[in-house]
């Protein structure tokens, strides 16, 4: 049998692997409705060992158990998480939606929000340059320069504010003056009090709900988006007192459409937390590529490169976030200071460091169980 001959046999193969996968997606979810409908768990550790249990036994050479295991709890994430998608974008009606900004994040929400719903109208705004990656992507149904943006948002239900927090800022009075009245207008920037206190003070009949997932990348651009980027990710919303509270269930549906979990926060409360939990983490990774980097001899392991993976991101977003929260940041960096110091002594001393390991350990599984996403979709 020659390679062509091998490489059809392959694709069959494929082809019928895929058929299968839909098969039991769509068996999973009858299973789904009908467990909500009886109000059962929809997780079921019983049945998942069973169905795992049965991929070992099943197996045949070449493929041996422990990869029959392996490959069947990938499915069984897959599974979850495909269900759930769909049970939740069940109750999102198709909208029009505008992004303004079609990079990563952008692009991104376009693409999550197409797989949930391919009825969604989608129409993005960026710099001309910009826009020739997402020409071909088969997601927009228009697509404008910024000098015709108001053609984007003025028959749009929901307008993404995709740009850098100070362009947002920059665009969003013309933004809420295009929108019709009832629209929805949110944003991605990673600083809230600033936005939300200057959509306050416009007067407009467009409803607007800070926003910010907790996702992203190294790596920027449209070309490097992806309808996953928000699966199992915290995406905080910052409603101002005496929001629209129909208009945040509606918000709040069309994003956990896309994978997410929607948290509620308000201005302040993101912008005390969000240094902690994610301009620390960008600063320390520059700092550990800077110690470590041109010294790793090509032996680098998963941790360091896991660790060191953001160095690589957009320097000049950073320099803006980081700008905006300075005193923040500062008090967080002095806060890492003082453990590195405390690390520091009990080396230079000899004492054991058994009680700092301890202590982070229980601490990361609280992080573990709190911030991780739990596919509840069974099956």
């Amino acid at each position: 049998m020659d390679i062509t001959e091998l490489r059809e046999n392959i694709d069959q193969v494929d082809a019928q692997l895929v058929q299968l996968l839909a098969k039991r997606l769509e068996f999973a979810l009858e299973i789904n409705r009908a467990k909500r409908a009886h109000r059962m768990p929809l997780r079921d550790a019983e049945r998942e060992a069973i169905v795992l249990g049965a991929a070992q036994v099943h197996t045949q050479p070449p493929l041996d158990s422990s990869e029959a295991l392996d490959l069947m709890r990938m499915i069984l994430e897959f599974s979850r998480g495909a269900v759930k998608r769909r049970i939740t974008a069940e109750g999102v009606e198709p909208l029009h939606v505008a992004i303004i900004g079609v990079g990563l994040i952008g692009g991104s929400i376009a693409r999550a929000l197409k797989r949930a719903n391919q009825a969604h109208t989608i129409s993005g705004v960026d710099l001309p340059h910009r826009l020739v990656s997402a020409q071909g992507a088969g997601l927009f149904k228009t697509l404008h320069e910024p000098r015709h943006g108001k053609l984007a948002v003025q028959d749009a239900d929901v307008v993404f504010l995709c740009a850098p927090p100070s362009r947002n800022l920059e665009l969003l009075a013309a933004v809420m003056a295009d929108a019709k009245p009832g629209a929805i207008v949110t944003d991605v920037g990673g600083v809230k009090r600033a936005i939300c206190d200057a959509a306050a003070s416009i007067a407009t009949k467009a409803v607007f709900i800070g926003g910010h997932p907790m996702a992203g990348k190294a790596t920027a651009g449209f070309e490097n988006s992806t309808a996953s980027l928000f699966e199992s990710r915290a995406w905080v919303l910052s409603p101002e007192r005496g929001v629209d509270k129909a208009a945040l269930r509606r918000l709040k549906a069309l994003i956990e459409s896309t994978g997410a979990s929607v948290q509620l926060l308000t201005g302040d409360e993101h912008d005390r937390i969000v240094p902690a939990v994610s301009h620390l983490p960008q600063l320390a990774a520059i700092a550990l590529t800077l110690t470590v980097g041109g010294r790793d001899h090509g032996i680098a392991g998963p941790a360091l490169m896991d660790m060191t993976r953001l160095a690589e991101s957009s320097p000049h977003l950073w320099q803006e976030l980081l700008a905006a929260s300075r005193t923040e940041v500062v008090g967080e960096v002095q806060r890492l200071r003082t453990y590195l110091t405390e690390i520091e002594m009990a080396l230079g001393l000899h004492e054991p460091l058994l009680a700092l390991f301890e202590r982070a350990a229980a601490l990361r599984k609280t992080m573990v169980s709190g911030s991780v996403v739990q596919a509840e979709a069974g099956e």
